[in-house]
């Protein structure tokens, strides 16, 4: 960190003025096509507003204020938790205060609320903190109004709950707000006041405290990796961990298991953690690809298997004279041997595996969904092919650089890990040691970028083009756009005046650092807009 631990500032605009947001909204991507938002590797999604009313309305009339109450905190603090985490690892080299601010910036990113800090005060080391901010645009302020109208008590809990968790994560030890002024009830703007838990009893709203662990990470320590199932799959995205629990539960019995799933999954490698966790553990692991199988080729492979497991990949490939063969083997149960297949594509549709067969070996389906649907996997699974790769190639490899780390999360991986793999490997080869893997290393220069978008600065969606892609905007496309306009120059000094001001959150002094000026020189040409 580049600042001394303790932070103290209060109603000073320059200590406490947000900074700059471009390298948080860069991480905020959009994908029309998949219909996916994301930022950084957690997926997010647009909610509107009279949705989000219409929530509140049922479960209060179903649980009563106080318990509704308490299940908006916790979805609002679990988002602060994740997003702390996102902020450490996009602003893990700034100073305390500039990590602190990533939270109340990612909330406006959010959509959520706009956040003036009026006072913040920490010392991570002795764990003393106070922080005091203004909201304004509270989105569960306007949701309540608009349902509702005018409330005897503060209304913004999932709000409450999100900057909790964040300061939270970022403290090391359980922070609490309480709002004392807002809007629904009549302020002029909402204001909230945070300081530690210690050893008292946490609010109602925040029971949860009492019986959960809390992360004990301060700002300064390093974040720890998403939680992923032990063992050969690689991965902490929903749908992947929903397929290790099945496996969990079906390893110790000998039931046949169906792994489902596109080319290059990982449909091997989880057969093998069957395997690996059932009572033939000792015994072999033979895998067989049903395409390229005669009557031969079956028998000796049910006799390679015999005391331990048989992997019959791309079941849907199995032609149908092998198929009576196969379903004979089944029905007569002398083989000793676990019954593992894989398969492509849904044999369930029928046509292309007899009936029969696919009730035999289908009994434990379980279906792996392909990368480019758990993309927040691609860092988990990018480093470990990375140290593979070091292991392998005997050099160091130094890491990869935004550009390459950005075109591998947009990538959509028609291959899948195995793909991932494939370049991973390829561009260890290209660099030397301790040079970081670039995109040109990953990818040919003739491949397209994906089709996705992402936040400009201005507010407004925009593709994302590589760096050095020579179809970026740059000065002279912006010149040549002004020109086109026919924009004069007073005009053009007003839009650059106020764009600057909007950006900085109304701080002129802030914004003055943005153009260049003076406050002074700032504040004469801003009432000369205003005029």
């Amino acid at each position: 960190m580049s600042e001394e631990n303790p932070f103290v500032a209060a109603g000073d605009d320059d200590a406490l003025r947000l900074p700059d947001s471009a390298d948080l909204l860069k991480h905020l991507r959009f994908s029309p096509r998949d219909g996916r938002i994301t930022l950084g590797d957690e997926r997010m999604v647009l909610v509107h507003v009279s949705a989000l009313a219409a929530l509140r309305r049922e479960l209060i009339a179903a649980l009563g204020v106080a318990r509704a109450r308490a299940v908006f905190t916790r979805m609002g603090y679990v988002s602060g938790q994740r997003d702390g985490e996102h902020a450490r690892r996009v602003r893990g080299t700034a100073s305390y205060y500039d990590l602190f601010a990533a939270g109340p910036q990612l909330h406006a990113l959010e959509g959520m609320v706009a956040v003036r800090p009026l006072e913040v005060q920490f010392d991570i080391e002795r764990g003393h903190y106070r922080g005091e901010f203004a909201w304004r645009s509270s989105a569960e302020v306007e949701a309540h109004l608009g349902s509702e109208g005018r409330a005897a008590e503060p209304v913004c809990w999932t709000l409450i709950g999100y900057a909790s968790g964040f300061t939270t994560v970022f403290m090391g030890r359980p922070i609490v707000y309480r709002e004392v002024a807002c809007r629904a009830c009549g302020a002029r703007h909402c204001r909230i006041v945070g300081r530690p838990l210690g050893d008292d009893p946490p609010p109602p709203e925040f029971e949860f405290l009492a019986t959960e662990p809390l992360a004990t990470r301060s700002a300064g320590e390093a974040a720890t990796p998403p939680a992923r199932p032990e063992g050969p799959v690689i991965g902490c995205a929903t749908g992947l961990r929903a397929a290790w629990a099945l496996i969990e539960r079906v390893a110790g019995a000998e039931l046949p298991v169906l792994l489902e799933g596109e080319p290059g999954v990982g449909k091997r490698h989880l057969a093998r953690a069957v395997h690996d966790r059932s009572r033939r553990a000792a015994g072999p692991f033979v895998v067989v690809r049903a395409g390229a199988l005669d009557r031969s080729g079956l028998a000796d492979a049910l006799a390679r298997a015999r005391g331990g497991s048989l992997l019959v990949a791309d079941l849907d490939r199995l032609a149908p004279d092998l198929q009576d063969s196969l379903l004979h083997a089944l029905d007569t149960g002398d083989h000793d041997l676990r019954w593992l297949a894989s398969t492509r594509v849904d044999l369930r549709r029928g046509g292309l595996v007899r009936d029969e067969l696919v009730q035999r070996l289908g009994a434990f389906p379980v279906w792996l969904p392909p990368l480019r649907e758990r993309r927040e996997d691609i860092p988990l699974l990018l480093g470990r092919f990375l140290d593979q790769q070091a292991r392998a190639l005997g050099r160091r490899l130094g890491g990869v650089t935004e550009a390459a780390n950005n075109a591998l999360l947009d990538h959509d991986y028609p291959g899948n890990v195995r793909e991932l793999w494939g370049r991973v490997a390829r561009a260890a080869v290209l660099v030397g040691d301790d040079e970081p893997i670039d995109r040109g290393h990953l990818f040919g220069g003739d491949e397209a970028p994906p089709a996705r978008l992402e936040l400009a600065p201005a507010g407004v969606l925009q593709p994302i083009r590589p760096a050095g892609d020579p179809a970026a905007p740059g000065v002279d496309d912006l010149i040549d756009a002004l020109l086109d306009r026919r924009a004069g120059i007073e005009a053009l000094e007003q839009a650059l005046i106020r764009g600057a001001v909007e950006r900085a959150g109304g701080n002129l002094a802030a914004a003055a650092r943005l153009l260049g000026l003076t406050r002074p020189q700032l504040a004469y040409r801003f009432r000369k807009t205003d005029g």
